[in-house]
């Protein structure tokens, strides 16, 4: 009874409207995952119990936004909103490589650990990530669950592995990691932006199950991929 309780207590507490899409960018270089596939590899061989925490790298991206969809034609809404942003997004570029260069760890609160962005490849990205933020609410989808844009590339989150919370684990000691704490992780070329779902079965990559994909391919090569 007493779980019941606690259960209608905590569905009252909790708005309806929590994310349940996101937009991103996906990070598919081989160096970047590999390297973070060896931080992870030491932090565990440090501490097997974060095993749960740690993200697999198949799912590795840059949120710029998260969404509540409630219907499916909300979803339409958002797919059109990603399409219309294609446009501002090449303005933005207009032609050349974006290259986003991954340098560092850093955390938050202890708890989230992940590969830093070097700050003059963020002010570009900023610009997309606002031009996409402007494309969303013109078509009044609900993103207020969305922080202001950092981008990160976040490999271990203790919210991932509760029970550690439970038996008193809160914090991700930096000396896990201090081997790679300045390390150079590798460059990813800006290609493509996702509306990925977060409760949809994933794919069979292991990446998440996508509405639409917009590629952004400076050579041409431009076609929009839609499931």
């Amino acid at each position: 009874d007493q779980k019941e309780d606690l259960g209608q207590e905590v569905s009252k507490k909790c708005p309806r409207e929590t994310p349940n899409y996101f937009v991103s960018i996906p990070i598919t270089d081989d160096q970047i995952l590999d390297r973070i596939e060896d931080v992870q590899e030491l932090i565990f061989t440090k501490e097997p119990d974060l095993l749960r925490a740690l993200l697999p790298v198949q799912t590795m991206h840059l949120t710029i936004l998260v969404a509540h969809l409630g219907t499916e034609e909300e979803v339409k809404k958002a797919v059109l909103a990603l399409k219309q942003s294609k446009t501002k997004v090449e303005a933005i570029l207009q032609g050349k490589d974006l290259n986003m260069t991954f340098h560092g760890i850093g955390q938050f609160n202890n708890q989230v650990i992940y590969v830093k962005m070097l700050e003059e490849d963020q002010k570009m990205l900023s610009k997309i990530a606002e031009a996409v933020e402007e494309c969303f609410n013109e078509m009044k989808l609900d993103i207020s669950g969305s922080k202001d844009f950092k981008p990160h590339l976040t490999f271990l989150k203790l919210s991932k592995a509760p029970r550690l919370k439970r038996r008193g684990f809160r914090k991700i000691c930096s000396d896990l990691y201090k081997e790679y704490e300045d390390s150079y992780f590798g460059t990813e070329v800006f290609s493509q932006i996702d509306l990925c779902a977060m409760r949809k079965k994933k794919q069979e990559s292991g990446y998440y199950y996508c509405e639409c994909s917009i590629n952004m391919c400076s050579s041409g090569m431009e076609e929009n991929k839609e499931q």
